[in-house]
């Protein structure tokens, strides 16, 4: 019996001519095609995003842009540690003090820029390892515990000091100078932060496509289920712990040269809360997430001092934290995400298909 042409699974074709793909199969060759172009769409939005504050903002602005970028490296610290490792820290604010104040005591002894980042992170990563390692098998509330307490005791330190770190007074702290570029400029000093900013978010990015950042991940989902497939839980901990008290400590001197000012209360434990806050509210996990979370925990409180009700921005965090807990866990990020497939979803379905 002859097969119905029409109804033959396989397109005829004479020789040497190509075999049409069948109707319905996935168009693989213009994956990388669209790949590319997502690449070329993400890069320009970054350009857009960062090249805007210096053509609509100046002075104050400026500044404020500047101390962004200063707290969006902490975020992005934060959100290895706690986003893809899933550990609580309460003393993140305190790693930020910690580059801050080593910044500015070698400063004030005639110490350059390269010994000032080298200390830092020296000593950042000591911190971390001080946090990390004694609390390996702690975790959740018990672990925020600990970190509490080596917040507070960093508190008392940066108080009682007082020859090195002025106690309650604070201390100024010279601009950053490197060759044109001086930080007390607010053009400038946005530039010199938008540098660090920029790395620390390729580091992150990249962290992601890494053996260790899928580690991250797993130590996360459950700790359980990582040491049955041979991952090392402890050391997974520690590392997350180090980056991101090296991008805490980087983030607080960023934030002491933009803010020529430093004081036990901007490392507080309320400042560690805060950038809890902001990890949450843009969505735990997401580099994008960290750093909306980072324009909110600075935009946010200025909004509101310029409204003259500077109080209410304490009871706003609380109540925007417990919403976006309840309603939108992922942040907004996330919800970002949600809408977007809900309208991709809406616009790919027919009219009158059934669901």
């Amino acid at each position: 019996m002859t097969a119905n042409p029409s109804t033959s699974p396989v397109p005829s074709a004479t020789p040497g001519e190509p075999v049409a793909a069948p109707t319905g199969a996935p168009p693989t060759a213009t994956l990388p095609v669209r790949r590319r172009r997502s690449t070329v769409w993400r890069v320009l939005g970054v350009l857009l995003v960062v090249g805007l504050p210096p053509l609509f903002f100046s002075g104050y602005w400026l500044f404020v842009a500047a101390t962004v970028l200063a707290y969006g490296v902490a975020t992005l610290g934060l959100e290895v540690l706690y986003g893809r490792t899933g550990q609580l820290s309460l003393a993140h604010a305190s790693f930020m003090g910690v580059g801050a104040y080593t910044g500015y005591i070698l400063s004030t002894r005639g110490h350059g820029l390269l010994i000032q980042l080298a200390a830092i992170v020296v000593v950042s990563l000591l911190t971390g390892a001080i946090v990390a390692v004694p609390t390996l098998r702690l975790s959740g509330l018990r672990l925020a515990l600990v970190t509490l307490a080596f917040g507070e005791l960093f508190s008392w330190l940066l108080i009682n000091s007082t020859e090195l770190t002025g106690g309650t007074q604070g201390v100024a702290v010279d601009p950053l100078v490197i060759g044109p570029l001086d930080s007390s400029i607010p053009l400038y000093a946005y530039l010199i932060a938008l540098v660090p900013a920029l790395l620390a978010t390729l580091l992150v990015l990249h962290l992601g496509r890494t053996q260790l950042g899928r580690r991250m991940l797993l130590v996360r989902d459950s700790e359980a289920a990582s040491r049955s497939v041979g991952v090392r839980v402890a050391q997974t901990k520690v590392v997350a712990f180090l980056v991101a008290a090296v991008l805490a400590g980087l983030s607080g001197w960023l934030y002491s040269v933009v803010a020529g000012f430093i004081s036990p209360p901007d490392f507080n434990l309320f400042a560690s809360v805060y950038l809890f806050v902001a990890v949450i509210l843009g969505g735990a996990g997401s580099v994008l997430g960290a750093w909306l979370g980072a324009a909110y925990v600075v935009l946010v409180p200025q909004l509101f001092t310029l409204a003259g009700q500077p109080n209410l921005y304490p009871l706003v965090g609380g109540a925007v934290l417990a919403v976006v807990a309840l309603l939108i866990p992922d942040g907004m990020v996330g919800l970002g995400r949600r809408l977007i497939r809900r309208r991709r979803s809406g616009v790919g379905t027919p009219t009158g298909a059934s669901a």
